[in-house]
């Protein structure tokens, strides 16, 4: 029987023989046998073999979860390792990982289909860094863009700012509201440290505190821009190079408080009067299409906002700072609050009002209480408890009972 060769082995067989070679000649000079040679020179190339059937793999009976998952915009291998346990899985984290690899790279190159939105349905915002301001001595100090476009009209509005705090974001968004006319229903954002914290252990999004509240203020939507996915937010990230290419490059001003004005100016009047390319409309015509569908702005009040450490009051009107607990009004149980800590002193604020005034305590674990916060404070609700609670009735040790009167005795210094 003729031994297996491989393609290589054949090919030089043929050549050999094609150059005239003997096939005793060529026994000798491969080490294969007679019949060998005789046989692949009168058979032709070996067998080819297809693809063994992939064998069934740990992870197979989960795809259909990760790729549910993934659509949702949860990448994070720890977080969906952990998920998978929870439903059984018992392999392990590179096998994970294998199946996410190749599916990251395709989230990043496949090509996106536009997504047109309605008349104010959705902005989206972010932070472009545009240049430098000189300050002498050779200091430099950033200059930020801030953008916010309406996806429907793609109405811009950019302002200028010198750092990234988040009160500075919110009075952005509240010039922008006012230039626009209106609110939009939802806003896109990507991983902005002043608007998105982190995801949690299910992989959900948790919004920074304040900024929910400021959203919720004003009545808008914030969403996230998925991961992997920077071609979500190509309306604004053009919007910035924009600016940059347009403006920033051909600015003539001779100092940089003249700049604001002049940015808010050439943006009205240079980069919402074009034809817009994608479109194909003039973008302050098709502004005043969508500012009816923007939610109203007047008469209402800017978000109060105080710098300060995010609290809530719990339901007995308390709040914690540094594991204190101080006082409020027991009539806002529930509500957030701002603590401003200056030189000893706790100032306590509520939209923008001061509800509190503590010095600190120095201590630790302490209840700081101004009776007239809780005075006409309700009691608790009772009722029938919760079936969802466990209550124990443990039976207490017996003690001996005493009058008053020898406890009386035993402070003076008698005998009980």
């Amino acid at each position: 029987m003729a031994i297996l060769l491989r393609s290589g082995e054949v090919n030089e067989l043929e050549t050999l023989h094609r150059e005239g070679v003997s096939i005793r000649t060529i026994s000798r000079l491969t080490g294969f046998d007679l019949k060998t040679i005789r046989h692949y020179l009168r058979e032709g190339r070996p067998p080819r073999y297809g693809p063994r059937a992939p064998r069934p793999r740990k992870l197979d009976p989960f795809r259909e979860y990760l790729e549910g998952r993934l659509r949702a915009g949860v990448w994070n291998a720890v977080v969906l390792l952990r998920e998978l346990k929870e439903r059984g899985y018992t392999g392990g984290y590179s096998m994970l990982l294998e199946f996410l690899r190749p599916r990251r790279r395709a989230a990043r190159e496949v090509a996106v289909r536009r997504f047109e939105t309605p008349p104010g349905q959705q902005a989206q915002v972010d932070w472009g860094h545009l240049g430098y301001l000189e300050e002498g001595e050779g200091k430099r100090r950033w200059v930020w863009g801030f953008v916010l476009t309406l996806g429907y009209s793609r109405a811009m509005v950019a302002e200028i700012a010198l750092e990234q705090r988040l009160e500075t974001l919110l009075a952005l968004h509240e010039e922008a509201f006012r230039q626009l006319g209106g609110v939009p229903k939802e806003i896109l954002y990507d991983r902005m440290k002043t608007v998105f914290v982190d995801l949690d252990e299910r992989g959900e999004i948790r919004w920074h505190p304040l900024f929910l509240d400021f959203a919720d203020w004003w009545g808008f939507v914030p969403r996230l821009c998925p991961a992997y996915r920077p071609q979500t937010k190509g309306k604004v990230e053009s919007g910035i190079k924009y600016v940059k290419g347009n403006f920033v490059c051909g600015w003539q001003g001779s100092d940089f408080a003249s700049v604001p004005a002049g940015l808010r100016r050439w943006c009205w009047e240079v980069a919402n009067q074009r034809v817009h390319g994608t479109t194909g409309r003039v973008i302050a015509e098709a502004l005043a299409q969508e500012q009816p569908y923007l939610l109203p702005i007047t008469g209402h009040r800017h978000y109060p906002f105080v710098p300060g450490v995010r609290r809530r009051v719990a339901r007995d009107a308390y709040v914690q700072y540094r594991t204190n607990r101080y006082s409020v009004p027991w009539e806002l149980a529930g509500a957030p609050v701002a603590v401003q800590a200056t030189e000893g002193r706790l100032d306590l604020y509520a939209e923008g009002v001061r509800i509190a005034v503590h010095e600190e305590h120095p201590g630790r674990h302490q209840l700081v209480t101004q009776p007239a916060h809780h005075q006409g404070m309700p009691f608790a609700p009772t009722g029938p408890p919760s079936p969802h609670k466990l209550h124990l009735q443990l039976g207490a040790p017996e003690v001996e009972v005493r009058p008053l009167a020898s406890y009386e005795r035993w402070s003076e210094g008698g005998q009980p």
